[in-house]
């Protein structure tokens, strides 16, 4: 008996050790494929990435060797690459609030306290239109995400609307979007205020019941390089802060990839004007 006591427990450990593995491999193409999916469909450009990995003692993931390619007939084959991006979750990573639904569902919050892009080069390169790549790239990043979620960006939503119908306003369109706020009234009733901030609180956050939310992003060293027809101008970065993402209440984690995205684009873009100044 003791023997094959012995003998289960070894094949315990062993199967709850291959589980534990590929778990943590299926975690990491998991994170890897939504690395790429979501810059490729945020930018309209393919995208690369070497590897992922994630330790669940340290709580931090390193994504290594990312790469974005460069719109079609510039000089660069790359518009940015970096040698590693590190994510690191809070002390605490997750806490759970209400879900603004009617079945009363949790979500949960993924608290991240930074991210970390090492060693990342960019090029900015102006096209023929007079536009750099970095002002396409930005353009097509925000009708993405004006398009996905136009509750939370009402003006570009609002912009969007009234190109598609000429004969209305960008003011009709936000009327038509409801994004404007109502005219206050009094309300003394609790359970109306209490319902419609529940209404509002659910346009905003919708039905996801896992949110991120990220509080610093940072460039520990660019290279930026700005290409304006034959002159070249190469500059070094350290320690660029790109601020934060996500309110209190996080964003959801497909929103997440856009919100990033743009973020680094609008920083580089500056400093890219900048330089070629």
């Amino acid at each position: 008996m003791n023997k094959l006591a012995i003998l289960a427990f070894a094949l315990l450990l062993f199967l709850s050790t291959m589980l534990w593995y590929l778990a943590n491999g299926s975690l990491n193409d998991y994170l890897k494929s939504q690395v790429l999916l979501q810059s490729q469909y945020y930018s309209g450009q393919q995208s690369q990435l070497l590897s992922t990995d994630f330790s669940s003692n340290t709580g931090l993931t390193s994504f290594t060797g990312f790469s974005l390619t460069n719109i079609d007939g510039l000089t660069q084959p790359q518009l940015m690459t970096a040698d590693k991006i590190i994510v690191q979750l809070a002390k605490v990573p997750t806490t759970e609030f209400d879900s603004p639904s009617i079945e009363k569902r949790t979500t949960s919050l993924v608290h991240v306290s930074e991210i970390r892009f090492s060693n990342l080069r960019v090029w900015s390169e102006t096209m023929k239109s007079g536009q750099s790549n970095l002002d396409v790239l930005i353009k097509e990043v925000n009708t993405k995400l004006a398009t996905d979620y136009p509750a939370l960006y009402p003006h570009m939503s609002a912009e969007l609307y009234a190109k598609k119908h000429p004969e209305r306003s960008e003011t009709l369109a936000l009327e038509a979007l409801d994004s404007r706020p109502e005219p206050q009234k009094i309300e003394i009733n609790q359970a109306i205020i209490a319902s419609k901030k529940a209404k509002q609180k659910k346009r905003l956050l919708g039905k996801a019941q896992t949110r991120i939310k990220i509080s610093a992003v940072f460039i520990d060293e660019l290279t930026l390089t700005v290409i304006n027809n034959n002159n070249v101008i190469t500059k070094r970065f350290h320690n660029v802060e790109l601020g934060s993402i996500g309110n209190k209440d996080g964003l959801v984690s497909n929103q997440l990839g856009g919100e990033l995205l743009r973020l680094l684009l609008q920083k580089l873009n500056t400093l890219a004007q900048a330089s070629g100044s």
